[in-house]
């Protein structure tokens, strides 16, 4: 949170006085009186006024989840879901900030054809997705089914539904003929045929993987309401992590907060396999800055933790063509350090995490993972420094994890390295213990 200086200006019209004879004392007393105010020094800052106990401050909206948007795949991966054809498909996330109202953010942003939505609910649920409560309806610009342009997202009516940190919602989404959103890989329940989403039990569900149509659950408080956007590959992402548990590093983070009433909400848009350059699962991290950072409602801070796979992949078979320098990651992180200040946002940057024993792992790739990390810890051009290799890494073989921290490929943390990251955030990022 950051003090927002007020300045005042005094401006002072000069008058033209006429001096005619006849000139009357009342008349030049005046005169004297605005010369005087005239020419006494103002202060620089005025203090704040009062504001008066009835005043109400004017409601904000902030994010309380998010995810970032993927294009839509060729062919369903096994086990997975690529499109819904007529169907209901609920999505269940868990809320990092509180507020009396909710609206979703539906997003097409990467579809090259209009989604159409036959019907959405909004209920409370529990972490395993069971719905707790009547289901509401939400519309967008008052319509209960819509269609969402291609290369756009909406966001929907206010829903009043009260809400804290941690709490679960479940968004029913019924799909009009045959669509394939553009959206994150996340669980999904998936009902038989027909549209479902005015029940509080859906028999016959499937729980299962594929894109969900949210992308972003934004909360509605009084008062200051910051966000952290976390934006990464997959450890950002948490791979790795227990299943549907919010074990990630920024859902740790996000408890964290919420334990203590920090006040802060937390939004993850990690990407597996993305990198900071180039797409390869994705938009990389320099053309995903904008619209998975910067416009999520309330960013006050971004964490960047990236590069990893910029630096591993030229390891792998087809992939020597994109060998990358410090320098070129370097400049990469420049640029979105320019692009956060631009719009007043902080930005701290992740030391890149061991990689010795991962699959794509190379010593010229571990070279540069140093010398990147020795740039963002020394260099001074970001707001501040998450140490993450420092609280991963083995003092007896710093190029690699602790044995304790991860799940066995060398790269990804399991729930305890996590752990270890939501800490080490708390403390670079709020001070916290």
């Amino acid at each position: 949170m950051w003090t927002i200086n007020r300045y005042v200006e005094n401006n002072i019209e000069a008058a033209n006085v006429n001096r005619r004879c006849g000139e009357t004392l009342m008349n030049r007393t005046i005169l004297s009186a605005a010369l005087i105010l005239a020419l006494a020094p103002a202060p620089l800052l005025a203090a704040p006024k009062a504001r008066p106990a009835a005043v109400s401050e004017a409601p904000v909206w902030r994010s309380a989840w998010g995810n970032a948007p993927i294009a839509p795949q060729a062919v369903a991966r096994p086990g997975e879901a690529r499109a819904f054809t007529d169907v209901t498909v609920r999505q269940v996330m868990r809320l990092n900030a509180g507020g009396d109202a909710v609206r979703l953010r539906l997003s097409n942003e990467l579809n090259e054809r209009p989604l159409a939505v036959g019907a959405i609910t909004l209920a409370p649920a529990d972490a395993d997705g069971k719905i707790l409560g009547a289901p509401i309806a939400v519309t967008v610009g008052g319509k209960a089914e819509f269609t969402i342009p291609p290369g756009a997202p909406v966001l929907t009516d206010p829903v009043v539904l009260p809400v804290k940190a941690m709490d679960y919602v479940s968004a029913a989404i019924f799909y009009v003929g045959t669509q394939a959103p553009a959206g994150h890989r996340v669980r999904l329940f998936v009902a038989p045929p027909g549209n479902h989403v005015a029940k509080d039990a859906i028999p016959g569900e499937q729980a299962l993987k594929g894109p969900g149509l949210v992308s972003g659950v934004e909360v509605r408080g009084s008062g200051e309401a910051p966000v952290l956007v976390a934006i990464g590959d997959s450890i950002t992402e948490g791979s790795g992590s227990t299943l549907n548990a919010d074990k990630g590093w920024p859902e740790q983070l996000a408890a964290r907060l919420a334990a203590r009433g920090q006040g802060w909400s937390v939004v993850n848009m990690g990407v597996g396999g993305g990198r900071l350059l180039r797409e390869v699962s994705g938009p990389s991290a320099l053309s995903r800055f904008d619209r998975d950072v910067l416009s999520v409602a309330g960013v006050k801070a971004v964490v960047v933790l990236e590069g990893i796979n910029d630096i591993g992949r030229p390891a792998q078979p087809g992939f020597a063509a994109d060998a990358v320098t410090s320098e070129d990651l370097i400049a990469g992180y420049r640029q979105l350090i320019a692009r956060a200040h631009a719009r007043g946002v902080k930005i701290y940057g992740g030391v890149i995490p061991p990689f010795e024993g991962a699959a794509y792992y190379h010593d010229k790739g571990e070279a540069t993972r140093a010398a990147v990390n020795a740039w963002i810890r020394t260099g001074g051009e970001f707001d501040g420094v998450i140490d993450f290799d420092a609280v991963l890494r083995d003092p007896a073989k710093p190029s690699q994890l602790r044995v304790e921290t991860h799940g066995g490929d060398h790269l990804h943390p399991n729930d305890a390295g996590y752990a270890l990251m939501a800490e080490a955030a708390d403390k670079a990022v709020f001070s916290g213990k």
